[in-house]
């Protein structure tokens, strides 16, 4: 690993000014799990790291009228949060199976996002809810809906010198139900497959429904097709059974070190339909 500068700016003002002067030769760093092992492997070599840990206004979470969460904020800190165990149990869920309490209790919820993994555990519940993504940098502030956030392995719509500053989830409408699903090759391993699943339910009718999987696809994916099937309906075994495998002709996995293709893409519509389940015993 080549030798780097290292910076800790204490406002976004500082950091965007430091980013500007190494003219693309910086990265931003959140938790550093990430980034420190992509540069021991040579996949990124910067002369400079700017760390966001002295931002203060980047930390936090917020209960005023939804959920918003400073990309700084620690896992663990979303981990033991009651309100989000409460009212955004799939956030919860895919937190606690996430790496280990070490990684926990070092990594961001911004740095798992803008790493762009497609297995990255926080995005597929964070897609069901319809959060909001905050990007700031020194041409000024913009939203974005995290399904448009990610647009390949590795890759997001970021401008180098733009931040990930708060994800902002709605408050959720009463009846609704969600969960998180995933399997790893050992228990809170990298995800070989992971789902999120969100109901809104009038009685025995579903009204609403969200779906959401993660690495089996480029990005992590919604699955618009599949929540007009689930939509208008009562959520009977046939159709769960319909559901489970029009999931495997949706997603498009690789085979890696982790898992192979075929496998990928059975597992994938049994997490789904795991997680519809699952939401749906959550409203009893």
């Amino acid at each position: 690993m080549k030798k780097f500068d290292y910076y800790q700016p204490h406002s976004l003002k500082e950091a965007f000014g430091l980013m500007e002067k190494f003219k693309g030769r910086a990265k931003y760093v959140a938790g550093g799990t990430d980034i420190i092992a992509q540069m021991k492997q040579k996949a990124i070599q910067p002369d400079a790291l700017i760390s966001l840990k002295g931002i203060d206004a980047l930390e936090g979470i917020n209960h005023n009228g939804g959920l918003s969460l400073g990309s700084m904020t620690l896992f663990r800190s979303i981990e033991r949060d009651p309100a989000i165990i409460s009212d955004y149990p799939a956030l919860a869920q895919a937190v606690f199976v996430l790496a280990n309490p070490q990684v926990r209790n070092t990594a961001t919820i911004g740095g798992n996002l803008s790493n762009s993994a497609p297995s990255a555990d926080s995005a597929p519940p964070l897609i069901v809810m319809e959060s909001k993504l905050i990007l700031e940098g020194p041409g000024g502030r913009r939203e974005v809906p995290i399904e448009e956030f990610f647009t390949g392995p590795g890759q997001n719509c970021m401008q180098q010198t733009e931040v990930l500053t708060q994800i902002k989830i709605p408050k959720m409408v009463p009846h609704a139900g969600m969960a998180f699903q995933k399997i790893g090759r050992m228990a809170k391993d990298i995800a070989v497959a992971n789902a999120a699943a969100l109901l809104v339910m009038d009685k025995k009718v579903c009204r609403k429904c969200v779906l959401a999987v993660g690495a089996v696809a480029p990005v992590p994916l919604r699955l618009k097709n599949i929540e007009k099937i689930v939509e208008g309906e009562e959520i009977s075994q046939d159709l769960l059974d319909k559901v489970r495998e029009v999931v495997q002709e949706e997603v498009s996995p690789i085979t890696d070190v982790r898992s192979t293709e075929e496998y990928r893409g059975i597992v994938s519509g049994v997490l789904v339909k795991r997680a519809i389940k699952q939401a749906l015993r959550s409203l009893d």
